[in-house]
């Protein structure tokens, strides 16, 4: 039997760079063909990631090391039935924890992520590697093979920390000025405040007024609902998310973003009956297709925001966008991106009427690209989708030099 090595894996491990002073270090996925082709992604988030791939490379080499770049089974879910046959991830779908079991319907996030959620954010960078080895072996860029059509997406800003709302409307003029009709406010004013719906509405009144008027926002409420499960003050503090909601509907936001928890489907159905009318944005902090069907089937999201390099990768996020566009049709997808590399490819790989545009966190992404040859940015409100092979620049060897190399122990 013949092999074609640059189509064939070789092997999973994970590089360690630091820059040429020693003092920023990153790690990366990295999947070698046996032609000598890598394909990369990360960096991976904090020694979480980094060990859950790490110390599961075994499993992961068992189960790609030889294989066909393109064999179809070759994907996220595979992935995890390859670590975790006995788990399987339509637990999500009755709300289950799939490793713990747990109820996550009622249950209150201590970080970020869930324990489990960990494992599959740094489980979609594998999933990513593979495809940026695709686009390098075929010689096109990601968007290319999955059919994308879309060379420029429209570009909408998200702006952190604004703690008035002089500050916010700043922000707001300054992207505008420089082509961003779209943009993203986090409020600040949380349920413990008595008077934090007024300040809040403050921002809106603030920004409604004084924008120009073809401005579109959209407002995060993530973290104002970092305690909305503790029991003791739940239903006020759901009380409190719903009335908000109501008085944000007439300033006519693009989105009302994670008004509650992300895994707090009765608080979303709460919020949603209550204020029928809110379009609510949701799923940046869900995981796999299965995580997110309980709250479309229940009409909850009219913004899907799953993160590609937190959701289950590339190959789940065009799961995601296919059950949407066949069973959801008044649902769109717009992808978080914490990371600007695998989202255009998605978005560029779908209808304007299913993803219209794309997220740029300007505080973020520049330190997280430091190492490619390039970075991947919007200008004048449009970002311009990476057509360099794989999901788009290289990583420069000129920035930086390779500390270390984690390999699987047992196939060394």
């Amino acid at each position: 039997m013949t092999m074609d090595a640059d189509l064939t894996i070789k092997e999973v491990r994970i590089i360690e760079l630091v820059d040429l002073n020693q003092q920023h270090e990153q790690r990366f996925v990295e999947i070698v063909s046996y032609g000598g082709l890598t394909g990369h992604a990360g960096p991976l988030d904090g020694h979480y990631q980094f060990s859950a791939v790490n110390s599961r490379l075994h499993v992961f080499n068992k189960h790609l090391a030889g294989r066909n770049l393109f064999d179809p089974a070759i994907e996220f879910s595979s992935l995890w039935d390859a670590v975790y046959p006995s788990n399987p991830l339509t637990a999500y779908e009755h709300g289950k924890d799939p490793l713990t079991g747990e109820n996550l319907w009622r249950s209150h996030r201590t970080s970020r992520h869930t324990a489990t959620g960990e494992i599959i954010t740094a489980f979609s960078a594998v999933d990513i590697a593979i495809w940026d080895l695709r686009g390098k072996a075929e010689r096109k860029p990601v968007s290319q093979l999955l059919g994308g059509k879309r060379a420029e997406l429209e570009a909408y800003i998200s702006c952190m920390g604004s703690k008035t709302p002089e500050e916010a409307l700043e922000k707001a003029r300054r992207w505008y000025d420089q082509g961003f009709k779209r943009h993203k406010c986090f409020l600040p004013h949380r349920p413990i405040d008595a008077l934090g719906i007024k300040k809040n509405l403050s921002f809106l009144e603030t920004l409604n007024k004084l924008l120009p008027g073809d401005s579109q926002v959209m407002y995060d409420l993530s973290r104002l609902s970092d305690q909305i499960d503790d029991i003791s003050t739940r239903k006020s503090r759901l009380s409190w998310a719903s009335k908000l909601v109501k008085e944000m509907v007439p300033f006519r936001p693009v989105w009302i973003e994670e008004p509650t928890a992300p895994d707090d489907i009765e608080g979303y159905e709460t919020i949603k009956q209550a204020n029928p009318s809110s379009v609510l944005a949701g799923g940046e902090h869900l995981y796999t297709r299965w995580s997110l069907k309980p709250f479309l089937d229940r009409g909850l999201l009219d913004y899907v925001q799953c993160d590609p390099e937190w959701c289950g990768g590339i190959s789940e996020s065009i799961a995601i966008c296919k059950m949407i566009e066949s069973s959801y049709p008044k649902v769109r997808i717009v992808p978080h991106g914490h990371m600007i590399l695998a989202a255009p490819h998605i978005v560029a790989a779908q209808t304007m009427n299913l993803s219209p545009f794309v997220e740029y966190l300007y505080q973020v992404i520049p330190d997280r690209v430091r190492y490619f040859q390039r970075a991947v940015e919007p200008v004048n409100g449009t970002l311009e989708v990476p057509q360099e092979p794989g999901v788009g620049p290289i990583l420069d060897n000129t920035k930086f030099k390779i500390t270390r190399i984690y390999q699987d122990e047992e196939s060394i």
